[in-house]
């Protein structure tokens, strides 16, 4: 069964804090994809200044949270957080790989297309 509950722990012990603690910083990680997200949807050079392979790596840790938290340790709570981390994750991925692949089949004026292939 799926719990979604912090852990059974007194309040201010340290296990409590450190389960507060990821509940703050993942609601405020979620919100930081959203310039990230607004950069890349905007952007018209292939979205270079991105690193894919990170993004994408980052993404997959995501899917492996999801099914961690689903399969082995059934905690709702880490579940929903890996989730969303997992969709703001995936859209910067996703629309930075459409960008780039869009910037390869547009020749820019200023470089040579066989660039644009490598």
């Amino acid at each position: 069964m799926i719990s979604l509950q912090l852990p059974d722990a007194p309040a201010g012990s340290l296990i409590a804090t450190i389960a507060w603690a990821y509940l703050v910083t993942n609601a405020v990680r979620v919100l930081s994809y959203l310039p990230q997200i607004v950069t890349v949807w905007r952007c018209r050079d292939g979205a270079r200044s991105l690193s894919l392979w990170t993004w994408s790596l980052w993404t997959a840790s995501h899917i492996t949270a999801v099914l961690y938290g689903t399969l082995v340790v059934h905690d709702l709570f880490f579940v929903a957080i890996s989730t969303v981390n997992l969709t703001g994750c995936g859209a910067v991925t996703l629309i930075a790989t459409r960008r780039r692949l869009a910037a390869r089949r547009t020749p820019d004026d200023n470089e040579p297309l066989a660039w644009k292939r490598a």
